[in-house]
Parts: C-alpha cells; structure tokens; sequence
C-alpha cells in the first residue's frame, strides 16, 4: 500500500512485505536511525511509523513507535527474528494452521485473528498485526518433494526456505541445513554421496536454483564472477525478487557492495555464490 516515505519515492513502488522484513532487520542491528531514515515521512515529526500490506491471505500491520525510556512490559512476547520468519510465511501464502503451530511452539499467545506479536529493542517498540482474510480462495492442490520440511509441513520449498538456508549457512548450521532439506532419494540419483541440498523455487518472475555442498579444503578452489557474494546481499536480490521489484533494484543491491553484474544479466541470468568454511553456497537465478 501507498506510504509518504522517502524510500518508496526514491525507488518508485509501494511498500510491501520487502520493506516489513527489511525494519525487523534493522530493529535486530538496533539500527532505528536507519529505519526513520528509510520509512518516516519527510513532513513528520512523529516518532512513530505505520506500515500497511496485503497478502494473499492477510492485511499486516507493522506500528513502530519510539519512546522517550525503555518500557518493559509482558506485551512483548517474541523477537524481530521470529516476526520475519511469520511475515515470510504469511506472504509465501503458507497455511493458517501452520502458521499458529509456529507461533504457538514458542509459547506465545495471540489470538487466531488478528495474530498480535510485539517486541521492545531498547526504547523502540514494534507491532505486528495479522488480519486474516476471509474467506481464503481455493488454492489448487500443490505436489511437494521428500524432505523432512517438505513432509512435516505439507507444503512445497518456496522463498521461506531459501531465507532460512541462508539464515543457517551465515550461523554455520551446516547439519540443520542437510536435516531440513537434503533428499535423501535424490541424492542417491545426483550427487553420488557427495552430500549436496539442491533445490528449485520459484520466485517473483524467477526460478531459482540453489546448491548447498561440501567442498574439498585440500586444494584451492576459485570463485567465478561476479565474486564472494555476502549472505546478505543474497537474500536482499531474493526479497526483492519475492516482491516483484524493478530489476534495477535488484541490480543496486550487487552494485552496491561491487559485485559485477549488468542489468542485462539481472533482465536475463546470473549467478551469486558463497564460500565459507568448507561448504559452498551457489544460487543461479533465471528470469522467465
């Protein structure tokens, strides 16, 4: 939806679920700076913001407010990470049930609908507000693969699951990577023991292949252009792609931190790869 803030005139495009994912990245760097930089109105003197997005299957609110001291309070029952992880879910049109056993497992309690989540980072405070739409449309069935995520949530691999293999390769989770999402039947026809998750997401107007695997420490290996993309900037272009933007935002993410890709790549193919530790992390990105 429509927001008077700088970004969103900068860039020429609405405020959408990229913008919600990006303030809780910057609430969890305790950034605010940043935030009221990006998303307050330049005419605003307030020290609040809200933002306002529809889903598939849901109406978000996220209300950001700072205070003049820390306030604690039993209302702020979760974390930035945790909202991103739901906002992701909700805007990859993941089912309702799933969602409140997610939240439920972490001991919260919130309603049905609206799902109410809040947080306190130092004296900035931020609410999460879920409305459900009612009545969902009918989603044609979905076949999904063998993998332990796949199986227990009932659900296709999708952008939420390419967040979360970057979100474990940056902490070094190399096993919780291999046990969410390695299949077992296809690596037997694939990789030839060699141990490597593969998968194929469609993403916005991309289909994205993405390789996790072991490498060899005993010899040098190169990395080929565009160079040794940040887990950051990698899942910056997927958002950006998940929400549809410009392939000329797409391609500022890379160009900021000089990585060497043109725009006629981005409009067509390209590649991003991370190598860290003894594993490599390769994305190839195909616009349909």
């Amino acid at each position: 939806m429509n927001l008077d803030c700088p970004i969103c005139a900068t860039e020429s495009r609405n405020v959408d679920g990229f913008d919600l994912i990006a303030v809780l990245g910057l609430m969890k760097e305790y950034n605010w700076q940043e935030i009221w930089k990006r998303y307050r109105p330049e005419d605003s003197s307030n020290d609040s913001i809200s933002m306002y997005v529809k889903a598939d299957r849901y109406f978000v609110e996220l209300h950001i407010q700072q205070m003049q001291r820390i306030i604690l309070s039993e209302k702020f029952n979760t974390n930035p990470f945790f909202m991103q992880q739901i906002i992701q879910r909700m805007t990859a049109s993941h089912d309702h049930d799933l969602i409140m056993s997610k939240i439920r497992q972490q001991g919260l309690d919130t309603g049905d609908s609206p799902i109410s989540l809040s947080c306190s980072m130092g004296n900035t405070i931020i609410d999460l507000i879920a409305h459900r739409n009612e009545p969902f449309f009918e989603i044609a069935e979905r076949t999904h693969g063998a993998t332990h995520i796949e199986v227990v949530e009932q659900r296709p691999l999708d952008v939420h699951d390419l967040s979360s293999i970057l979100y474990l390769c940056q902490q070094n989770l190399t096993e919780a990577i291999f046990r969410r999402y390695y299949d077992s039947q296809a690596g037997r026809d694939n990789d030839s023991g060699q141990g490597a998750v593969k998968m194929r997401v469609k993403v916005g107007h991309y289909e994205v292949n993405l390789s996790f695997r072991f490498m060899p420490t005993n010899r040098e290996i190169g990395i080929r252009p565009p160079g040794n993309a940040s887990v950051f900037t990698i899942h910056q272009v997927i958002q950006r792609m998940n929400f549809r933007h410009a392939p000329e935002l797409i391609l500022k993410e890379m160009q900021d931190v000089g990585l060497s890709v043109t725009l006629e790549q981005v409009q067509r193919e390209f590649s991003l790869s991370r190598f860290i530790n003894n594993t490599a992390l390769t994305f190839n990105f195909n616009k349909a």
